[in-house]
């Protein structure tokens, strides 16, 4: 019996394909295989792979995973950092990723190999076909050189992976590719985690949404992911002086821009305010500094910032801060179970502060999903993970039931 393995990037690329490969060859072994060191961050590689292994499982096809070797393919694509999509670097990443994948045919007694990159509209299918059967060669193993875009296939992709809620990256996850895509943009946001919790809206959340969903589906649960957008924030910089000493703080949520540097005088202190000579900067004291959350959405973005209780009448104070509003982020609400009929619900929730505190652990939820596995089968219980709670309880305000009482 024929053994193909296949070379997988993604969950979406991946989601037609194999399904391809299964009809065409119905009486072979077809085994995955994710390798992709060209992605980056890492976050974005285990996203990628946590959406694979959903997509083999579903199939019921075996995948295993690849190391990540980051360095490994910036050193083969040194030089060529600035050849454009489909240009020499690309070939370089083909060849590559299709060697390590012949290497682990071998192995693994597969004799024909093929990969689903040429499921993508964006890689260039003859030079995939050439590396393919060139590396295919040096190993004695045949190359399948199918074309999955063909008769309507890139329609029944995008309709499987609407149908499988798929992760859909938007780059192909090389770096120099995406600085190909975005020009004179500050920072690409693809590429960057802010603090180290998983913050509202980020890859990180979702990659922990993807997550608890790869669990529960393991289990035979049924899932259901909803997306909603929401106006994001973050902190670029931000900086307080006290009496020209720098001073820890905290930044209350969807806090604006200061242009500048505001300097103020303390009038009064009443409570936990302070009273600044200065209207456009507000000021809370706290016992305990840690980072703010939200309860309910904020509307009003005067710049405030939380200090510890150190401060007094008449000290000096400067402010710095630099932040970001994004009008297009989004998040999603996890559903575990029968969302149209249960009698018990058990609320979670997705994000963390930037320290990774404030939140859930995934072996938390997890091993409440396996514990309650079979009342969540039977319609009893339903698990829900709510996403952007922290920043004014957004994921539940989304919910249609969010009025009753449990």
């Amino acid at each position: 019996m024929d053994r193909i393995l296949v070379h997988i990037c993604c969950g979406v690329d991946s989601v037609y394909a194999l399904r391809k490969l299964k009809e065409d060859y119905p009486n072979s072994e077809i085994v995955g295989y994710f390798y992709d060191p060209n992605i980056h961050p890492e976050e974005e590689f285990e996203l990628r792979w946590i959406e694979t292994k959903r997509v083999c499982d579903d199939l019921g096809i075996e995948c295993i995973k690849g190391d990540y070797e980051l360095e490994t393919w910036l050193n083969a694509v040194k030089g060529y950092e600035n050849e454009p999509e489909r240009g020499e670097r690309c070939t370089i990443c083909h060849d590559l990723r299709l060697s390590k994948s012949a290497q682990v045919a071998k192995q693994l007694g597969c004799n024909k190999i093929t990969t689903v990159l040429m499921m993508s509209p964006k890689k260039d299918f003859e030079v995939l076909k050439e590396v393919g059967e060139r590396v295919a060669d040096e190993y004695g193993l045949e190359f399948l050189a199918v074309d999955f875009r063909k008769n309507g296939g890139t329609q029944i992709m995008n309709q499987l992976s609407k149908e499988s809620q798929l992760y859909h990256q938007n780059y192909c996850g090389c770096i120099y590719g995406l600085f190909g895509q975005r020009k004179n943009v500050e920072f690409y946001p693809e590429l960057v985690s802010f603090g180290k919790g998983r913050l509202a809206g980020s890859r990180e959340e979702l990659l922990f949404t993807k997550q608890v969903r790869l669990f529960a589906e393991s289990l035979g649960l049924k899932c259901k992911e909803e997306e909603f957008s929401f106006i994001g924030w973050r902190v670029l910089s931000s900086s307080v002086k006290l009496n020209k000493d720098y001073v820890d703080h905290k930044v209350l949520p969807y806090s604006a821009t200061i242009k500048g540097i505001v300097r103020a005088t303390v009038l009064d202190i009443k409570d936990n305010r302070v009273v600044l000579n200065k209207e456009n900067v507000e000021v809370i004291l706290t016992e305990e500094l840690k980072e703010p959350v939200l309860q309910e959405p904020r509307i009003f973005t005067k710049p405030t910032f939380i200090l510890p209780n150190v401060v007094n009448v008449g000290d000096k104070l400067e402010f710095q801060l630099k932040t970001e509003f994004d009008p297009s982020m989004k998040s999603q609400n996890l559903y575990i179970g029968n969302l149209d009929s249960f009698e018990e619900l058990k609320e979670f929730y997705s994000d963390t502060d930037s320290e990774g505190k404030q939140g859930y652990t995934l072996k938390e939820i997890c091993n409440f999903i396996e514990e309650n596995k079979d009342k969540i089968k039977e319609g009893q219980l339903l698990v829900v993970v709510y996403g952007a709670n922290l920043v004014g309880q957004l994921g539940k305000r989304t919910f249609p039931i969010y009025n009753l009482k449990f």
